[in-house]
């Protein structure tokens, strides 16, 4: 079962080696942001059922990426957003699923209000999941008669 939690570490472990130097946020973005540093939060989620026995959990997540420059921003990115795309699954921490890559955006780069370069993008993944199904006493012993 995949949690937003683990959903975040999952992405903060899958883009670290893009990122290598980069001071990484979880769900927090700093009022004083720093160059080289990348903040991953959840933008939305929502759930939708696929059949009676497995749902499907949407959720969007934003990225971003503080730089050095216009360049430095759209350059990381361009990679992480290539690099998404030939993938398209992130593997889930602790588990042997994915999160399957739906889309990635980004937004035009930007300055902060402290002047550091910036840009954000929009990661969308779907995983699936099946329901929780009651649990029934298993069948200890058949016997057979025949007659």
């Amino acid at each position: 079962m995949s949690s937003i939690v683990t959903d975040l570490e999952s992405i903060e472990q899958y883009v670290a080696p893009l990122f290598p130097a980069a001071t990484i946020y979880l769900q927090y973005v700093p009022a004083q942001p720093t160059a080289n540093s990348l903040s991953i939060r959840l933008q939305s989620a929502d759930t939708e059922t696929e059949t009676l026995y497995h749902m499907a959990r949407h959720r969007e997540y934003q990225l971003v990426y503080f730089g050095t420059s216009n360049v430095d921003v759209l350059t990381k990115m361009d990679a992480l957003d290539r690099q998404l795309n030939n993938d398209l699954l992130i593997p889930i921490k602790g588990s042997t699923r994915y999160l399957r890559v739906e889309s990635f955006s980004l937004s035009q780069p930007f300055k902060t209000e402290n002047g550091i370069d910036a840009i954000i993008g929009v990661l969308a993944v779907t995983v699936r999941e099946a329901r929780d199904q009651q649990q029934y006493e298993k069948i200890m012993n058949v016997y057979a008669r025949h007659e």
